[in-house]
């Protein structure tokens, strides 16, 4: 057995892969702590894993940490040591919190799970990111993985030809500080949003911005792609991200766009700080789309490829990645359900199943977007009893269950879902979800902004069977990966109903789903075939702040909280009391 970790940084995690190189179990350390985004040691993650696996110490062969800590730690303070004396304080801090970065991980492992600081190896970042998108790959032989993140290591984009799992040779890689990735959450930090969440809030209000506005242009012009030497530019004096903790952009941008949107000051449609943040965020939108074209047009220069894997957190911009199908070379882009770093935990564990005597270079085999099982049996007892006080149980069948669902969305209500295992990745497909009638602007009214509090001009994704998407929405076979884990935006037909759509975004386009045979949302979706019902809203079962439900308990705290009613469960349908 192998075991993967990710943390210090993003979003914390853990992952086992057993000896065929399959994977077993998944799970993100915010989802057991309960804080969102949490980047701490996954001590409560392992555990589980273990625990769920039945698995001891001794039978772990190895684990991997998902990068190279002080490779890292080394690169970043030597490019922050260029910027002296800006860069004192930066300096002063990388140093003073050496102990509890990353570089700790032997520690932390010594501590918690002694024993396996002795097994543990560590992958490149890069390499981590490409391994989990292969695993998502049906085939893993003549591939090209593009890579572009924040920061991994040393670089922050990376371009590899794969030629199986054993031989994946970089061929080109842009160095930090210049960053995609810290440039869009630079932008995201300026327009008031919580950087490492609030970038989706960014793609999502460019769409009310004008391209041609001066804002969007100015924004256009903060990086660039040198042709001669095929590599990104950027004017570095406009961002702080490389020699400051506390900022990730200078005045020097305020001077260039205006002052900073205070984020305690709310958006509101038609203000004109809203139309020029919606420009501004337009303007980091369309250089993203430019410069990742190049990127992918650069890859295909360099290895004839026309499948690629696409990984890192900018591949989390699925508004872009419409754009990047319609490039003539490109026959196919999959890109992981976890993109993420979150994710590189799965690719650090099978860092170590190839690493291992185990590997036969067999093929391994496509995960289930569900591995991550959400049993917490020791609260059980704590489950029942706020169940029996607090809500009614409708139906305990599962077939009764889903049709009184179905009559309940019919009507107008939303429904959250706790059933089987929890995604993998950042978002919801049907088993940790708030769903109702895609075509009912209250009812998705309700879910956005009433039950889920977010921004309103955040869209919500609309899940269908492909027979029904195909009617609706401009398809690319390239991407029919991408649209059944919601990582692809397309176009609605032209004329067609479906730009009515409370699920269609302001632009005429919509992140959908494309569901899967026997998922739950399919099921659903049979239910309501008969009153005409073909196209669901699904948002992940959250509040905003906090982290997507994982287990019944938390799908229960949801509903005490908020004005959602009803629950489908595996123990069948429940309905609040008060």
């Amino acid at each position: 057995m192998f075991i993967g970790v990710t943390g210090y940084n993003h979003e914390s995690s853990a992952a086992l892969v057993d000896k065929n190189g399959d994977l077993l179990d998944y799970c993100k350390e915010e989802s057991l702590s309960r804080i969102k985004g949490d980047k701490s040691f996954p001590k409560r993650s392992i555990k589980k894993i273990l625990n769920s696996n039945n698995l001891k110490i001794k039978d772990i062969e190895s684990v991997a940490f998902y990068e190279r800590p002080l490779s890292a730690f080394l690169h970043i303070v030597k490019q922050a040591s260029l910027n002296m004396p800006k860069s004192l304080s930066f300096l002063t801090h990388q140093f003073r919190n050496f102990n509890n970065s990353s570089i700790s991980c032997y520690l932390d492992f010594a501590q918690q799970f002694k024993g396996l600081e002795k097994k543990l190896i560590y992958s490149d970042h890069h390499l981590s990111h490409t391994l989990t998108a292969l695993a998502y790959s049906k085939t893993k032989k003549d591939i090209c993985s593009i890579v572009v993140d924040g920061f991994g290591d040393r670089s922050t984009a990376s371009i590899s030809q794969v030629v199986d799992l054993t031989e994946i040779n970089e061929l080109w890689k842009c160095p930090y500080p210049v960053s995609l990735g810290l440039f869009y959450s630079a932008i995201t930090d300026f327009l008031g949003f919580t950087v490492n969440e609030g970038e989706y809030k960014v793609m999502g209000l460019s769409a009310y911005g004008d391209p041609n506005s001066k804002s969007a242009k100015l924004v256009k012009g903060l990086m660039d792609w040198d042709p001669k030497f095929n590599k990104l530019i950027s004017d570095m004096s406009f961002f702080d991200y490389h020699i400051s903790i506390s900022n990730s952009y200078s005045s020097k941008l305020e001077d260039l766009l205006g002052p900073a949107r205070n984020p305690l000051v709310p958006l509101v449609s038609g203000d004109n700080d809203f139309k020029r943040c919606a420009d501004i965020a337009r303007g980091a939108q369309d250089l993203t789309v430019y410069l990742l074209r190049k990127i992918f047009m650069h890859a295909h220069n360099l290895t004839s490829a026309r499948r690629f894997v696409f990984s890192g957190g900018v591949s989390m911009n699925s508004s872009s990645i419409d754009s990047l199908a319609q490039l003539p070379f490109v026959d196919e882009i999959i890109i992981p359900p976890s993109s993420g770093d979150a994710g590189c935990a799965i690719g650090a564990a099978l860092y170590c199943y190839i690493k291992s005597n185990s590997f036969k270079h067999s093929i391994i085999s496509r995960p289930s977007l569900f591995p991550s099982v959400s049993d917490r049996s020791n609260q059980k007892k704590i489950t029942e009893k706020i169940i029996s006080n607090e809500f009614n149980l409708l139906e305990i069948h599962e077939d009764d269950a889903f049709f009184k669902a179905a009559e309940l969305i019919k009507s107008g209500e939303v429904i959250g879902t706790i059933l089987s295992r929890s995604e993998t990745g950042p978002r919801a497909l049907g088993n940790r979800s708030l769903i109702c009638d895609g075509r009912n602007k209250d009812a998705v009214k309700n879910l956005n902004t009433v039950i889920k509090n977010r921004s309103p001009f955040r869209p919500t994704a609309p899940a269908m069977n492909y027979k029904t998407a195909k009617k609706y929405f401009e398809l690319r076979p390239e991407l029919y990966d991408c649209y059944k884990s919601m990582s692809a935006t397309c176009k609605c037909v032209e004329g067609n109903i479906a730009l009515e759509f409370p699920t269609t975004h302001v632009d005429g386009t919509a992140r959908i789903q494309i569901v899967e045979k026997d998922t739950t949302l399919d099921i659903l979706l049979s239910k309501l075939e008969p009153f005409g019902i073909e196209i669901l809203a699904n948002s992940s079962l959250n509040v905003s702040g906090d982290p997507t439900c994982f287990d019944l308990i938390d799908g229960l705290m949801v509903c005490m909280r908020t004005p959602l009613r009803y629950l489908l469960t595996d123990f069948g349908l429940l309905s609040k009391k008060h």
